[in-house]
């Protein structure tokens, strides 16, 4: 029996944790007191009264329903429920259950059949809310239809991903919708409205707005904390956040691995609860990453032992572990009194409440999703959407001279080189489509060229057996995966004479293993045996061959796998020595591929000079060169910015060979090449543009069609114009919103095949008060001769106030398309509580709105506008405001 004092001190250190992260977070960011209930806008309808997301009556009905069924559950059942594997209670007929379904940042992470998109940052280079929606709904519906086959689960940990491209080094950028807290909002309500559909009284899937917050270097993550003033905080880094909950209703959250001003995330009493919940209105459950509640421990060294971190987590408002920490702890915790039995079960029935919505405790005819059907996956309108998501997230960046586009019929021989020429560049968490489609066969296919491939790639495998699955591998291709012992793969006939030896590209984290070649059935002839090393990670590549002797003919090869226990290796693909030469196409272009280089590796002089000959006498040479997983990804930032191993001497030494030379940028972010863009005649970006990017870019290259991209990130010329990457404070110089020098490329600059006129810049009211607005409108002509599309950026400048404010900053935008010699007009809807205009005053604790003369910009990049026009902003001294009551997305605007 505990003692009187000993019972005492655990109570009072269960009132400290419950109180600790709360007061904390008040105090450094500033918190308004007196938060209630009452002062929540959940703003879920739209103007003309439509509504978006869960009703408020169908959320009840759910809750409600979770309560009744947690009630009846055990301490430890409940325990049991809060991991993202959820085991089933046989007694209470509740199934097991995923909260981690998998990932879906821009596609199903999963095997074939699944359609696979441009990644967020491609995506917002559209500056196309509507194509986000259109994307996100098709993902989702795939998400359903494998969910009905297979019964996989339905709660994806991604999109959106929020922390945003504030620094180029981080290792997840391609992951952010742009560095501009807008365009992320924009984009990111309608990535979860995709995502959970449009039914007000069922879940269609779970988005999750992540990694909340402030989580932007991935090297040193998981110990990590950013320091952040209130204003960086309020103004910049929750607005997108704030937009997904209040605007786009995201039952989903993720709290980061790193601390924010000392505090970890998933211990945040002021971020999960009193920020997310009492102001916001969030209505789901938290998550954390994986495993960052055991992170509150051991890196954070935040709580004494994990027992005490696991009750802060959840006293904090995290209601789910993604890894073992709670459930492993939680009991202990509950019997040291730093928790209670109640708090335990309201975390769990947050998590029950979203199950209920998502229709898992109803018949499946009551829920409208589960009639999606599995043909809906990799569809032919899903392939269309994706070939369109790509052409649209085209960047043209520089055209000389209207080098672009070329003339197929004056081409005879077109020389495509680079290390990603030939790899379909899908970016990080990536599905496995049947469909990609690489730059070079883009090109040769357009031109009409058969494609030539001297291997057989992972992805024509016929059959398989012992748990082999497809992957995406990191050179763009496909891979076997999930290799076991005695595991096997059967690969269609092949022909055999005249080959000397077989050669396989492998990898293996392990200590590798065995591959028998066998001829025509599983135990049919070896062939031969092929050893595979440890080469120290699942993605990292190298060859390995064995020699064939006297073997005539075609025969089907089936490679049965041998080694120890666990996953013994990866195959990417498979090559018989010597190839046989290319087929000759009569009448058609010479379309020649080399390499040229590694993305990362030192130069190879007879990889270049193989380069720098095709180039020689090509009437063309396209680059596709940029920065890959190798590079930057999760848990990897990047410590340079520029092309990386030998791209740039390769670059130099094809335009001295042939300077009719397109740079084609197949990068997972953005690149400083600043020798590329004083030198090449024309340079477009493709940001990892999904399965069909090979397409997209020849339909480019040739003008079939017209890129209307915009970039959604400042491209810098150096790190030496950039803070430290641990520095958060944006004001010093980080993105166009404060950046002071000369970029290489500006925030939202890309060219087009055409030429558009902006003019007639009118705003119609003079000045501005409290719950008005006013339209702001400019005509717009393509003055061209080409069809093509433009983006129309509205930007203001705030009256001049007492703090530092951004020199600009993006509050609406519009995609026009527009035919040769069309006039369109612009309309937008800029309203007094816009965000822009007001700044967090860190005495008074709110935004505050500095009467006087503000400046009004419309253009088509953040460097080129119309001479502003002033709007005068009127208030009593400074207007106050709380952060939810201000404009988190994009004004309205519309094409008149």
């Amino acid at each position: 029996m505990k003692s009187q004092n000993t019972l005492s001190n655990e109570l009072n250190r269960r009132e400290f944790l419950s109180t600790l992260t709360m007061a904390t977070g008040v105090l450094a960011l500033g918190l308004g007191a007196g938060i209630s209930a009452a002062e929540i806008d959940l703003r879920r309808k739209l103007d003309d009264g439509r509504h978006v997301g869960i009703s408020d009556a169908a959320y009840r009905r759910a809750q409600k329903r979770a309560q009744a069924l947690v009630e009846q559950m055990t301490l430890d059942e409940k325990i049991s429920q809060l991991g993202a594997q959820a085991p089933a209670i046989k007694r209470l007929s509740v199934p097991a259950y995923n909260y981690y379904t998998g990932e879906a940042l821009h596609g199903l992470l999963h095997s074939p059949p699944v359609t696979s998109f441009p990644v967020p940052l491609a995506l917002a280079a559209t500056w196309n809310p509507e194509l986000f929606l259109r994307v996100y709904t098709a993902v989702s519906d795939e998400a359903r239809a494998y969910d009905n086959r297979d019964k996989i689960g339905l709660s994806y940990y991604s999109p959106p991903t929020l922390n945003l491209h504030r620094d180029p080094r981080w290792g997840r950028c391609e992951e952010a919708p742009g560095e501009d807290p807008c365009l992320a909002a924009t984009v990111g309500v309608q990535m979860v409205r995709g995502m959970q559909g449009k039914n007000s009284d069922y879940l269609k899937t779970t988005a999750c707005s992540k990694h909340f917050i402030c989580n932007n270097t991935d090297d040193d993550r998981t110990w990590v904390s950013a320091t952040v003033d209130p204003r960086n905080f309020w103004e910049y880094y929750t607005r997108a956040y704030r937009a997904t909950i209040l605007e786009g209703d995201v039952f989903t959250v993720m709290g980061a691995y790193s601390a924010l001003n000392g505090i970890p995330c998933c211990a945040n009493h002021f971020l999960l609860t009193d920020l997310l919940r009492h102001r916001w209105g969030f209505r789901g459950y938290v998550t954390s990453d994986c495993d960052a509640i055991d992170n509150i421990y051991d890196p954070h060294h935040y709580a004494a032992n994990e027992a005490i971190g696991s009750a802060m987590a959840v006293l904090a408002g995290c209601d789910l572990n993604c890894g073992g920490t709670l459930q492993a702890n939680l009991r202990a915790a509950v019997d040291q009194e730093l928790i209670g039995e109640e708090d335990i079960a309201l975390a769990v029935t947050r998590l029950f409440t979203v199950r209920h919505l998502l229709g898992l405790f109803d018949l499946p005819e009551k829920a409208p999703y589960t009639q999606i059907p599995f043909g809906v996956v990799d569809s032919p309108a899903h392939r269309a959407l994706a070939l369109e998501a790509a052409r649209q997230s085209l960047v043209l960046l520089k055209n000389d001279s209207q080098f672009l586009p070329l003339n197929k019929t004056a081409l005879k021989k077109v020389a495509v080189i680079g290390p990603l020429a030939g790899q379909c560049h899908l970016g990080g968490y990536s599905g496995t489509p049947l469909v990609r489609i690489s730059p070079y066969q883009g090109i040769a296919e357009s031109l009409g060229v058969a494609i030539y491939r001297p291997y057989i790639t992972a992805a024509e495998m016929a059959a398989s057996g012992g748990g082999i699955r497809l992957q995406a591998s990191s050179e763009g291709e496909t891979n076997l995966a999930f290799i076991s012992n005695e595991s096997w793969a059967e690969f269609p006939k092949t022909d055999f004479s005249g080959k000397t030896e077989f050669q396989a590209r492998v990898s293996s984290a392990g200590n590798g293993g065995r591959i028998e070649v066998h001829l025509d059935q599983l135990d049919g002839p070896k062939a031969c045996t092929l050893s595979v090393p440890g080469t120290g990670d699942w993605q990292k590549w190298v060859n390995v061959s064995a020699p064939l002797t006297g073997i005539n003919g075609e025969h089907s090869m089936f490679l049965k796998f041998l080694g120890g226990n666990g996953y013994l290796l990866n195959v990417e693909r498979l090559q018989l020595n010597p190839v046989s030469p290319p087929p000759v196409q009569p009448g058609l272009p010479e379309v020649v591929f080399k390499p040229g280089c590694t993305v990362m590796g030192q130069k190879d002089e007879k990889m270049l000079q193989e380069a720098v000959a095709a180039a020689k006498d090509a009437d063309v040479v396209v680059l596709v060169c940029g920065v890959n997983e190798e590079v930057d990804r999760e848990g990897h930032d990047r410590q340079t910015i520029e092309l990386t191993g030998a791209q740039p001497e390769l670059i130099q030494a094809i335009y001295a060979a042939n300077p009719k030379t397109v740079l084609v940028l197949s990068t997972n972010n953005s690149v400083a090449i600043n020798w590329e863009q004083e030198h090449l005649p024309a340079i477009i970006c493709a940001m990892c543009a999904g399965q069909a990017q090979g397409t997209a870019i020849a339909e480019v290259l040739f003008g079939d069609y017209n890129p209307g991209g915009k970039l959604p990130c400042t491209w810098y010329r150096s790190l030496d114009q950039l803070p430290p990457i641990h520095d958060y404070d944006i004001r010093k110089g980080r993105t166009y919103l404060y950046f002071e020098s000369d970029p290489l490329y500006p925030f939202g600059h890309g060219l087009s095949y055409t030429m558009f006129r902006l003019d007639h810049l009118q705003v119609e009211a003079r000045a501005l008060g409290p719950d008005e607005k006013t339209k702001v409108s400019v005509e717009i002509t393509n003055t061209g001769r080409s069809a093509g599309a433009e983006v129309v950026q509205l930007y203001v400048t705030p009256p001049p106030s007492p703090v530092k404010r951004p020199n600009k900053q993006l509050v609406g935008f519009q995609r026009v398309e527009l035919q040769p010699g069309e006039q369109k007009s612009v309309v937008f809807d800029l309203p007094f509580n816009e965000q822009a205009f007001w700044y967090w005053n860190e005495e008074a604790r709110r935004f505050v709105l500095q009467p006087g003369v503000a400046k009004i910009f419309i253009g088509n990049s953040s460097a080129n506008l119309l001479p502003a026009a002033e709007l005068t902003l009127k208030a009593r001294d400074q207007t106050q405001a709380e952060p939810d009551t201000l404009n988190s997305v994009a004004v309205e605007s519309r094409v008149v």
